[in-house]
């Protein structure tokens, strides 16, 4: 038995609808006044992720890119550099430059040990 659009309309109308009393009403109302607000639905992502994700696609495409050239016959010759840096080396490696780079290097590791430990203490309080 299939009822058309007429006829269903002829059902409806006979029907009383329900509707809820006004307390009803109002109390379901008071209610939601006093339920927390929702958080907020939207998601933080890590910048870790973002940044691992980017530097894996970096790679691949440096491996391609290393790949390609590496297997490609060129017909041209690239001009050869030669450089000789022995002299320069030398010159800026003296024991005096290495203790004071050693020097500035062990005051760095010191100062970021410190704010390390100040940090934990800090916590720990």
């Amino acid at each position: 038995m299939e009822l058309k659009d007429e006829e269903l309309t002829e059902l409806l109308k006979g029907m009383e609808l329900e509707e809820p009393s006004m307390s009803f009403t109002r109390n379901v109302m008071e209610q939601v006044k006093f339920e927390k607000p929702p958080a907020s639905l939207k998601t933080r992502v890590d910048n870790r992720i973002i940044y691992g994700i980017a530097a894996i696609f970096v790679a691949f495409i440096a491996g391609v890119i290393i790949y390609a050239i590496a297997n490609t016959t060129a017909s041209y010759k690239l001009p050869e550099l030669k450089m000789d840096f022995s002299e320069a080396v030398d010159k800026t490696l003296t024991p005096g430059f290495l203790i004071a780079f050693l020097f500035i290097d062990v005051i760095i590791a010191l100062v970021y040990f410190d704010s390390i430990l100040r940090r934990k203490r800090i916590k720990g309080l």
